[in-house]
């Protein structure tokens, strides 16, 4: 696992979300641990598209980590 990735699982770990550039692209992993307006309980990783809002649910950090690692091959920033 490279440096960023690291980097992106660590502040996610720590602060339950974390900002990612890729291709100049906006990109968040947080946890979602409520859900919907009945606060459904959940307790999964979201990737989500900070512009289209879409997102991905992975049930682990790992999980996520390595849908990244597959998927977004030019991380050029982490915000924390």
């Amino acid at each position: 696992m490279n440096q960023k990735l690291k980097t992106i699982k660590n502040v996610a770990e720590n602060k339950t979300w974390v900002s990612f550039l890729s291709n100049n692209h906006p990109f968040s992993l947080l946890h979602w641990s409520v859900a919907g307006s009945n606060k459904d309980q959940k307790n999964v990783w979201l990737i989500q598209d900070e512009v289209t809002f879409e997102a991905k649910e992975f049930e682990t950090i790992e999980l996520a980590i390595a849908y990244i690692e597959e998927n977004y091959q030019d991380i050029t920033d982490v915000l924390g």
